[in-house]
């Protein structure tokens, strides 16, 4: 198992290459759209930030031995803070993520090794402090993607890929379950081949399997472009076989 420091370096480069595309974002380039709808980058930025605060937020209350919502108000009061946010002007938004970051890495650098297993209550499930450490760095590298200002699923570390792609995977079935609402296709059964290191899935609404087997359709590609397309951003590049259509268009994810 991947060390609490070694995933603390992974977040903190994360979010230096963040952080350095952010700072060079101007009022106009910040109020342009992102990839993800309704939301620009300036929207993005934001959220990057009051998740960071949410972070410390919970963990603060750990410590203590209280258990803090990850947001005031829960989803409504996320949406709020994030369109509060992007009512200030560039320079503040951007200094706004740094703060937050800075003030989240510093804390983290803190702690005692007993603190990692304290648990926290974020919108959706319970987790550790030493969990919070990988879904933020889910949130950054997925949503630096969604800035739409170079950096690409391509761009992703091979121990990002390495660390997420099966556990994304593993979530697929309830996944397609919703998706079949759009498409059949969802309700086939897929397999999934990372060619970069020939490991395959087999995949249906009910189970995830492992390994060669029969399937109604194939998906395959790099790792980084079945990650890609598992939190929908985009199948790029993916080649798709079998008795399929296209490929089920997954939502947004991360």
């Amino acid at each position: 198992m991947t060390s609490a420091a070694v995933e603390l370096d992974r977040v903190r480069d994360a979010s230096a290459r963040l952080l350095a595309t952010v700072s060079g974002l101007d009022e106009p380039a910040l109020r342009g759209p992102s990839s993800l709808p309704g939301w620009s980058r300036a929207h993005v930025v934001v959220h990057l930030a009051r998740n960071a605060d949410a972070q410390l937020r919970m963990l603060d209350g750990a410590l203590r031995g209280v258990q803090v919502e990850q947001y005031a108000g829960g989803e409504q009061g996320r949406a709020q803070e994030i369109e509060d946010g992007v009512t200030a002007d560039a320079a503040t938004i951007v200094a706004g993520l740094e703060s937050s970051v800075s003030a989240l890495e510093q804390r983290w650098a803190s702690l005692p090794e007993h603190v990692w297993d304290l648990e926290t209550v974020t919108l959706r499930f319970r987790r550790t402090v030493r969990e919070g450490i990988a879904a933020r760095w889910r949130e950054v590298e997925i949503h630096h993607v969604d800035l739409g200002c170079g950096y690409a699923p391509e761009d992703w570390p091979t121990e990002f890929v390495d660390a997420f792609l099966e556990r994304t995977i593993n979530r697929l079935p309830t996944r397609l379950l919703h998706a079949t609402q759009a498409t059949q296709d969802a309700n086939l059964r897929w397999r999934l081949v990372d060619h970069d290191t020939m490991r395959v899935w087999r995949v249906d609404t009910a189970s995830v399997q492992t390994g060669a087997g029969a399937a109604d359709a194939q998906v395959r590609g790099s790792g980084r472009q079945l990650l890609a397309w598992l939190v929908g951003r985009g199948s790029h590049g993916l080649e798709v076989s079998g008795n399929a259509d296209h490929l089920p268009d997954l939502p947004a994810y991360g």
